[in-house]
């Protein structure tokens, strides 16, 4: 399997641009207030753009690696083996098909099973095929005799 790299689709950036672009009109025009209040949504908007780019999913030699977290003394790292994912599926709309992105939702066994989601995730198809591919070679079904 080959290493891959998911990201979050451009589109997840339109409320921060949106958000950026009164950002700046409020600096600009505005006094008092309106100014203070224009600088705090400008830091507000800057944490939201890093938050968004800081999100990644890398595949690396037969693992699921889901970093999140902007400060790094504050990041969430998951690793997780490709035997230990028992479905992997997608779902996208119009939209997503036509740009190539959807939402993930992994499961993943464990003492308990739980779901890991990735909402709006850049190549999200080929992902899935990918590494289902990678998972059916590495463990056998259940119906498979020994």
């Amino acid at each position: 399997m080959q290493d891959m790299n998911l990201k979050r689709h451009w589109l997840c950036y339109a409320p921060v641009w949106f958000l950026a672009i009164i950002c700046i009109l409020l600096i600009s025009f505005g006094t008092g207030k309106v100014l203070i209040l224009g600088w705090l949504l400008g830091s507000c908007v800057i944490l939201g753009y890093f938050t968004i780019r800081s999100y990644k999913w890398t595949v690396k030699q037969g693992e699921l690696i889901v970093e999140s977290g902007v400060l790094p003394w504050q990041k969430n790292y998951i690793r997780i083996p490709a035997g230990s994912l028992y479905g992997i599926t997608v779902k996208r709309g119009m939209f997503g098909w036509l740009m190539d992105y959807g939402t993930i939702t992994v499961n993943v066994l464990g003492g308990s099973s739980s779901t890991i989601v990735g909402h709006n995730m850049k190549g999200a198809q080929k992902f899935m095929e990918e590494f289902n591919g990678v998972q059916n070679a590495t463990r056998p079904s259940a119906l498979e005799s020994e």
